[in-house]
């Protein structure tokens, strides 16, 4: 299974489309900060799966689902924006302890994220048996600043029929 994972488009659909189109995913996760692009993504792609997550900038009302949990390739995994885990940039390793924590409680193998614009990823020990992967997309809308172009990533994970993992980081120029 090849899975294509988005976060913060920031209204730049174009890019996710064109990532579809270059990609042919089996299954899109979208982990936050516009969910207006990724409902128009899945009304155009509507026979490739899709998760969908709230992010910061998505929704106010705090009864929303922010985490959610789902079974892919016999791995369960836990999906969320991240905001409600990191909370102060200047210590991200205190939101991924909370992510630890988390996945811990919640028997999560793996746990996607988004809303800190920073490809990362991390293979953690939770228990003696028992590891865990952490995996942020990095941010897949186009940004221009004053340094230049910020150029867009998304993340792939390729689940094989053994249930091995193979991740990637893909840059859009």
């Amino acid at each position: 299974m090849k899975i294509v994972i988005f976060s913060d488009s920031h209204g730049d659909v174009d890019t996710m489309c064109g990532v579809v189109e270059k990609e042919k995913p089996d299954m899109i996760i979208y982990l936050g900060d516009g969910i207006a692009d990724a409902e128009q993504l899945n009304e155009k792609y509507p026979d490739i799966q899709m998760i969908k997550n709230l992010g910061n900038m998505d929704s106010e009302n705090e009864d929303e689902e922010l985490i959610k949990f789902s079974e892919i390739c016999g791995k369960r995994f836990m999906m969320t924006h991240g905001h409600t885990f990191f909370d102060d940039f200047d210590n991200l390793d205190k939101g991924r302890k909370n992510i630890l924590k988390s996945m811990f409680q919640n028997n999560a193998d793996i746990t996607l994220h988004g809303h800190i614009h920073e490809p990362y990823i991390n293979c953690c020990q939770i228990t003696p048996t028992q590891r865990c992967w952490i995996m942020c997309p990095g941010r897949i809308g186009k940004k221009v600043n004053a340094s230049g172009t910020f150029y867009p990533v998304y993340g792939v994970l390729k689940i094989n029929e053994f249930g091995t993992f193979e991740w990637q980081f893909i840059e859009v120029e």
